[in-house]
């Protein structure tokens, strides 16, 4: 996941400024947007600070919302997450399943205050809802602990999708100078001196004038890589 990727993390009147912080630690650690909350405006404090470790620009970026309904006014859809089933709640989807489900949608995910969970006005303007069903005794996580373990999903999945992350096999030259036609089309370089062949052979021209190790392979992987992230549009198949 990389800036401006979803999914949006949204608290709901959340009680203790630790979980604030060490949710906007985990905005750092996952390149997500701004942290939302609906709910009271707080102030900084020394707890919150300590626990956004290097990652306290992520507090300034805070966005407050009077409301659920302007809070989520600009995304697809927004999943709830409850232990409770019924009542007004919508459709309970597993986690496991939740990336395939919202793939290419804006959506947010959003967390109860720490004490009572959702309230009514929220959870109607959730289009699905969430619920971990933990195998242990002890059904209710931490609210940042609740963050992390959705993220972990979203980033795995994601990693799952990338066909650079696949089988180490996969990282051959050959596979390689495949990927770079997909990298020189994004950055209009496909036509170059009117041949769509010509950038991956003078490429390839370039680099094995001395014998590419694997190393080689996967740092100009990353390379390339980075430019897809940047360029943010995307993948054709190749």
């Amino acid at each position: 996941m990389h800036e401006g990727d979803y999914p949006v993390i949204i608290l709901e009147n959340p009680k203790y400024a630790g979980n604030i912080g060490m949710i906007c630690r985990l905005i750092g650690n996952f390149s997500l947007a701004p942290l939302r909350i609906i709910g009271m405006v707080r102030g900084y404090d020394v707890e919150m600070e300590w626990m956004a470790y290097n990652s306290k620009q992520e507090l300034s970026a805070i966005m407050h919302y009077p409301s659920a309904k302007e809070c989520f006014s600009d995304l697809d859809l927004v999943v709830g997450t409850s232990m409770i089933h019924g009542g007004n709640r919508s459709q309970f989807v597993p986690l496991s399943k939740l990336p395939s489900i919202l793939s290419q949608k804006k959506f947010g995910i959003v967390f109860g205050r720490e004490d009572r969970g959702l309230s009514k006005d929220t959870l109607l303007n959730c289009e699905y809802m969430l619920d971990f069903n933990l195998p242990g005794y002890q059904k209710s996580m931490n609210l940042s602990h609740s963050v992390s373990y959705c993220l972990s999903a979203f980033h795995q999945y994601n990693l799952s999708l990338d066909p650079l992350e696949k089988a180490p096999n996969q990282r051959s030259t050959k596979h390689f100078y495949e990927y770079t036609k997909h990298i020189f089309h994004l950055l209009g370089m496909d036509k170059y001196h009117n041949n769509d062949f010509l950038p991956v052979r003078r490429l390839k021209t370039i680099l094995e004038r001395a014998e590419l190790t694997s190393g080689d392979i996967d740092f100009l992987y990353k390379i390339f890589t980075n430019f897809d992230k940047k360029l943010n549009i995307p993948k054709d198949k190749f």
